[in-house]
C-alpha cells in the first residue's frame, strides 16, 4: 500500500463519516417530539426575570 492509496481511502472515509455525522444530526434534530422543546428554548431569552440587575451586598 503506497501513501497516495492511504491518502485516498483516508479522505473517503473521512467523508463518509462527516456525512453520516451531518445526517444524524439532522435526524436528532428533527425528530417528531422535538418540536415542543425548541419551542421553549427558542422563548427563553424572552423571559421576563425581576431579579436581574439586583446584587446582594454581603
Amino acid at each position: 500500500m503506497t501513501y497516495e492509496t492511504v491518502a485516498a481511502w483516508a479522505g473517503t472515509f473521512g467523508t463518509i463519516l462527516v456525512g453520516l455525522f451531518f445526517l444524524g444530526v439532522l435526524i436528532f434534530i428533527f425528530r417528531p417530539g422535538s418540536k415542543k422543546t425548541y419551542e421553549e428554548l427558542a422563548r427563553v431569552p424572552l423571559h421576563d426575570d425581576d431579579n436581574i440587575g439586583e446584587r446582594k451586598n454581603g
